[in-house]
């Protein structure tokens, strides 16, 4: 089987915080699992609770800042030195990710700050985090472009892991508690309207996370079939988006009689 005839794993906020090695493990064996038949790996952003590109300065003696993710990045690498490709979308967790990967463990990562064009199966994909599905949160939006710019990168750089950590996580539970509440019992509305944007401007397929919902949406315009997936995520439904060439796209659910084993 080639690379172009194997198959397409998304997956999105795991939300690893590296304190449970238990359930950082069962993601490591369903990415095992699927070594063999993946030729790409797309990240849809907040694999971990809090990730930023630190540079690496091994004349300071600072140890890496992310020892409990340890895990899962060489996790990754393996993956990589097999062959896959590895996508990473940022997420609202995720931050100066451009060169990370390269400087830390020599692997080459696309990594996109905001959404992308991929075409995968003849169609064409929009691809992104999805936290800015929703334009009427002007107050999230504030608080992302307040933190999202080089100027907070460089104030984090300066300050270092241990402090910006905490500050990253008390600022990500806050602005979660006032820019989304409670978690709903379905999937935001919002996200389908903003995949049907998207499919007028001239996309066949949306893939989104973020939401925490596993969804799948067929729409038809003008008697084309359009298509959006929420791939979920991966901390509380195991859920994932699988292609499959030429043109298979499902989502699933893994290890539901494994986990805990």
């Amino acid at each position: 089987m080639t690379q172009t005839e194997k198959d397409w794993i998304f997956v999105s906020d795991a939300h690893f915080n590296g304190r449970e090695p238990g359930v950082m493990e069962v993601f490591l064996r369903f990415l095992n699992s699927e070594k063999e038949r993946m030729s790409h790996l797309v990240i849809l952003g907040d694999l971990f609770e809090f990730l930023f590109g630190f540079k690496e300065r091994p004349t300071s003696g600072q140890t890496f800042p992310f020892v409990e993710y340890l895990p899962i990045l060489e996790g990754l690498q393996r993956l990589y030195r097999q062959g896959i490709r590895i996508k990473y979308f940022e997420g609202n967790h995720d931050f100066f990710l451009h060169s990370f990967f390269s400087e830390r463990f020599g692997m080459e990562v696309e990594v996109f700050p905001e959404g992308n064009e991929e075409r995968i199966g003849g169609r064409r994909v929009f691809i992104s985090h999805g936290d800015l599905s929703n334009p009427k949160l002007w107050r999230y939006r504030t608080w992302r472009r307040m933190i999202k710019n080089q100027w907070t990168y460089g104030l984090i750089e300066r300050v270092g892991p241990g402090f910006s950590r905490r500050v990253a996580k008390w600022l990500s539970q806050r602005s979660y508690q006032k820019n989304h509440g409670i978690l709903s019992s379905g999937p935001p509305p919002e996200f389908k309207q903003f995949a049907h944007q998207k499919f007028l401007e001239g996309f066949d397929m949306v893939i989104l996370g973020h939401s925490h919902f596993p969804e799948e949406v067929e729409e038809r315009i003008d008697e084309k079939k359009y298509l959006y997936f929420n791939v979920g995520d991966w901390m509380i439904h195991r859920s994932f988006l699988r292609f499959t060439p030429p043109d298979k796209f499902e989502l699933g659910r893994w290890g539901v009689g494994e986990i805990g084993r």
